[in-house]
């Protein structure tokens, strides 16, 4: 009984010794915290009021229980079974100030760290890697500046790194390839320069990959090709050289690819034919040179294909008819040659055409049985000859309609006079035909028609006062003659008109004066 008593106190007595020491941490975490809470510049009580500490009762033996109790009940704060505190979330909150104060040492099991989308200033301090059991750490869309500190190579825990939206200069550090875990890295959206380390290839587990909207240089290095579960990758804004590297094809699960606004040359790498999970790419605004490779039409999930701003020739490859998926294809601003393919045809989920600014040549091919979804065509300024295809309003959902600028001669097409969807059309500088009077009809969605330039004739209908919602109407240069109709006064969103260098005649009628918002009348 005497050995069992004295294990009994022993015992006891060792757990009394843990359970204050315990306790004694959990005041010491929670101090801190106070302690960086008071650091804030906006700290008052109604910035986190459940913050606090129990006052001292002396009656009381269990004041350290309820301390540590209190802790792990404050808001934004998670504990473990062991009451450590393992998550701290405090995001949404407006907190103002720094991380100087924040007592990254007294959290060595915490894992999940979000302090996004504050006021948050500063720099990162570097003893954020006292952190090392961290899976999650969010300081994204705060104004944190200074260079990313080299000590975050020692999260290695790290699954998801956001530090989007500050204003973070200076270098990625090389040690961000230490972090093996890591599957989601966004550094967007801040004033980051230099080149992408090399060191980036080691993040085998990476998701997706931020780093749009900075001012990084520099070539796209080889080692993105060791990214092989990368399914995100964005890098758009920046100011990229070179080419794109071939190793580009081994991303198997790549579904977003963003390379817009850069300054990349080269051709277009036919590895890219390689990426079957790809969805959307981007390489608009920058200096691709050669042709589109045959290897994309390959690409049978490829919902947007964006190669608009660059210096790309040759013809467009017959086999980007089989993209069944593709919604929208914009080719316009490059240096393409030759007739618009059939293939295109086949297209029936596109909603977007634009191919507009090159030095395209031939009749448009009817291939609008099938563009049952189409909103956007646009085929300004090229070399297109002949009529118009007399279904180009099939979708009864086309919206915008930009013509300007080819060699179209002929009527207007009748699905045209009956497409009530327009919201904004140019038809200018061809060599279009026909009565004006009957040729067009109400379009209660329209804001803006220029069909100047065209060898129109008749009189100008009343129908076009019932357009409500036009604010731009220009049939300057053709042979349309008779009067203005008085019931253009009803149009009364108008604020340009011209008319001129046709064969008008009669007076400005008085109703024009309802036209309250009118800038120009010519």
């Amino acid at each position: 009984m005497g050995l069992l008593s004295l294990s009994t106190v022993l015992f006891s007595l060792v757990s009394l010794a843990l359970f204050v020491n315990v306790a004694s941490d959990s005041t010491g975490e929670a101090h801190a915290l106070l302690k960086w809470k008071a650091s804030l510049q906006n700290h008052n009580t109604s910035l986190l009021p459940s913050w606090t500490l129990y006052p001292f009762n002396s009656t009381n033996n269990s004041v350290h229980h309820k301390t540590k109790t209190s802790l792990c009940l404050w808001f934004g704060i998670s504990c473990n079974h062991a009451r450590s505190v393992i998550g701290v979330n405090l995001t949404i909150l407006s907190l103002r100030g720094t991380l100087d104060e924040f007592p990254f040492s007294l959290f060595p099991k915490l894992s999940y760290l979000n302090l996004g989308t504050n006021e948050l200033f500063g720099t990162i301090p570097p003893q954020i890697s006292n952190l090392t059991k961290l899976k999650h750490l969010d300081l994204s869309m705060n104004k944190l500046f200074g260079n990313i500190p080299p000590e975050i190579g020692h999260l290695i825990n790290l699954e998801v790194l956001y530090l989007h939206r500050n204003e973070l200069n200076g270098l990625i550090p090389e040690e961000i390839g230490q972090l093996h875990s890591l599957a989601g890295l966004a550094l967007s959206e801040n004033k980051l320069n230099g080149y992408i380390p090399h060191s980036i290839g080691n993040l085998s587990n990476l998701s997706y990959l931020y780093l749009y909207r900075n001012n990084l240089s520099g070539s796209i290095p080889a080692e993105i090709g060791k990214l092989m579960s990368l399914t995100d990758l964005e890098l758009y804004d920046n100011w990229f050289t070179g080419s794109i590297p071939p190793s580009i094809g081994n991303l198997r699960n790549l579904s977003i690819f963003y390379l817009n606004n850069n300054n990349l040359s080269g051709s277009i790498p036919k590895e890219i034919g390689k990426l079957m999970s790809l969805t959307d790419l981007n390489m608009s605004h920058n200096q691709f040179t050669g042709s589109i490779p045959p290897s994309l039409g390959s690409l049978s999930n490829l919902s947007v294909l964006n190669l608009h701003n660059n210096n790309i020739s040759g013809s467009i490859p017959k086999e980007i008819g089989k993209l069944m998926s593709l919604t929208d294809l914009e080719l316009s601003h490059n240096q393409f040659t030759g007739s618009i393919p059939h293939s295109l045809g086949r297209l029936s989920k596109l909603q977007v055409l634009c191919v507009g600014f090159n030095n395209f040549s031939g009749s448009f091919p009817p291939i609008f049985e099938n563009f049952t979804k189409l909103t956007s065509l646009s085929l300004e300024e090229n070399n297109f000859i002949g009529y118009l295809p007399h279904d180009i309003c099939r979708s009864r959902s086309l919206q915008y309609l930009r013509l300007s600028d080819n060699h179209f001669f002929g009527p207007i097409p009748k699905s045209l006079k009956n497409c009530t969807s327009l919201v904004r059309v140019r038809l200018d500088r061809n060599q279009f035909t026909g009565n004006i009077f009957e040729d067009f009809g109400i379009y209660p969605k329209l804001n803006f028609i220029d069909i100047s330039h065209n060898k129109f004739y008749g009189q100008i209908s009343s129908n076009w006062g019932k357009c409500s919602q036009l604010r731009d109407l220009r049939m300057n240069g053709n042979d349309i003659s008779g009067i203005i109709p008085p019931e253009i006064g009803n149009a009364t969103n108008l604020g340009g008109i011209d008319f001129s260098f046709n064969h008008l005649v009669g007076e400005i009628p008085k109703e024009i004066r309802q036209l309250t918002s009118l800038i120009k009348l010519i």
